[in-house]
């Protein structure tokens, strides 16, 4: 303490600043704000993915479909068809199944894709009707 210069009572130092455990505190939380941002950015572009692979396969599907619709000769009933296909880049693998209807003038088309290099994993499907001409 240090006297005052009239002669007063004694004046306390004081410390302006922060404690170190304010600090340790605020940067702890500024850590785990951080953290969270960061995965929840991690989480965005990973689901930002899977939907573009959906969204493409679901192209292929319906790019398929439209094939067999197309063909001048309907396919058989308990045909499967498989064809590769590529959109935007990237390879997909898509199987058409032909099943009979109670109606002998349609067969029911069923398309499953996924990707070529995956794990069979189904992207997207499609179920349609073909006509016989």
């Amino acid at each position: 303490m240090e006297p005052l210069a009239g002669g007063g009572q004694p004046r306390r130092k004081r410390y302006v600043g922060f404690s170190l455990i304010e600090v340790l505190v605020a940067v702890a939380i500024l850590a785990t704000g951080l953290i969270a941002a960061s995965r929840a950015a991690l989480v965005a572009t990973s689901d930002q993915g899977v939907l573009r692979d959906r969204t493409l396969a679901r192209w292929v599907a319906h790019n398929v479909l439209a094939e067999i619709r197309l063909q001048p000769q309907q396919a058989a009933a308990g045909t499967q068809i498989t064809r590769q296909a590529q959109q935007a880049g990237v390879d997909f693998v898509a199987v058409a199944k032909v099943t009979a209807t109670p109606s002998p003038l349609f067969s029911r088309v069923e398309v499953t894709v996924g990707r070529s290099d995956g794990d069979g994993h189904v992207l997207a499907q499609a179920v349609g009707f073909s006509a016989r001409p």
